[in-house]
């Protein structure tokens, strides 16, 4: 199913794509690219009706939750009509790990479609959520900014990307992968608000859209509709002649699981501003810079990249879209990317 048109774009004559499935191909109005291309724990905050600071709740139990579709027994952590905060932990190795969870309700979650939203560098969920608003509020959307804590979360070894390695660079069990969070946050979700949603999108800013790309390449079964990543700082390139996490080689990504990664519905979004090199917050060495030295040129060159190691019989279902005037600013990327992430209902 091909993406929507964002707002003020024009598509032009395009080469058919590889693939079985439509085409994702999306055109700014000033530059053209053609896109070839479980048990869970909720600790709540504070429900509100305005934005306002925020204040930690009390600890509360949701374990046992029912399936989707019946009627829930339990506390509700997210209010209808409201915007909030909870605390959300996952069995198994991050189970002492909590996430913040800083979301936007509309009247009737249950029946809404859903939005995950992953931070900058910054961890800034309420910030996220704030720049969300606007986009979201005349929709049925439910909003949900997922705020990993530096404490529990430190580096951009377990946030960006996504726990794989442990301390020492050896591969993780893949329990441990941080990825867990986001398919068990939405689970639990659906059972909390009795949703009838059988899958969500996604979207990531910065080192938040390290952390998608890398969870739509590494998570073989999902419930991602379309995601989107916007100004990554830099890439786990489908090369196996680079080491992981720069590329594939030795990394837990078998061939046949990046192919079916390709038939996936991603977007790498790009500010066409993204181009300064001495970027305080862009890694910058000898394995990153191999990428470009600019977010801008990076994008481009995974992009490239992927379509390139894609062959001939896989569905390649990624886009590329480069959003003139953008620079690194997460609320003019969230702009761009709504019309992708958020069915006309």
């Amino acid at each position: 199913m091909p993406l929507p048109r964002a707002a003020g774009m024009t598509l032009p004559p395009v080469q058919p794509m590889r693939g079985k499935r439509h085409p994702i191909v999306l055109v700014s109005w000033v530059l053209v690219v053609v896109a070839l291309l479980a048990s869970c724990t909720f600790v709540p905050g504070e429900a509100r009706q305005e934005p306002k600071e925020s204040e930690q709740g009390d600890n509360m139990q949701g374990d046992n939750m029912p399936s989707s579709g019946t009627t829930s027994t339990q506390t509700r952590k997210i209010s209808p009509g409201t915007e909030g905060d909870f605390s959300f932990s996952w069995e198994g190795p991050l189970a002492d790990q909590p996430i913040r969870v800083w979301y936007s309700a509309p009247d009737d979650p249950s029946s809404a479609q859903i939005l995950l939203v992953m931070t900058g560098a910054h961890r800034n969920g309420e910030g996220y959520r704030e720049d969300w608003l606007p986009i979201v509020q005349d929709r049925n959307v439910l909003l949900l900014v997922l705020e990993f804590p530096k404490d529990d979360y430190p580096g951009s070894s377990s946030y960006n990307q996504g726990n794989i390695l442990d301390a020492s660079g050896d591969v993780n069990p893949p329990e441990a992968w941080t990825f867990n969070m986001v398919e068990a946050l939405f689970e639990a979700v659906v059972r909390d608000t009795n949703s009838g949603e059988k899958d969500y999108a996604l979207f990531g800013h910065s080192a938040g859209g390290q952390f998608v790309h890398r969870f739509m390449e590494f998570t073989e079964e999902n419930h991602v509709r379309v995601a989107v990543a916007a100004n990554a700082g830099w890439y786990t390139m489908p090369d196996q002649d680079v080491e992981f996490p720069h590329g594939l080689k030795n990394s837990p990504l078998s061939p046949r699981e990046l192919r079916e990664a390709f038939s996936r519905r991603l977007v790498i979004l790009l500010g066409a501003d993204d181009v300064d090199p001495e970027d305080t917050l862009l890694q910058r060495d000898r394995k990153t810079d191999a990428q470009g030295d600019n977010r801008l040129s990076r994008g481009l060159n995974f992009y490239q990249a992927s379509r390139d190691a894609a062959r001939e019989s896989d569905e390649f279902n990624w886009g590329l879209m480069v959003v003139p005037g953008a620079a690194h600013e997460h609320q003019k990327m969230a702009e761009a990317a709504a019309p992708f992430l958020l069915a006309s209902r």
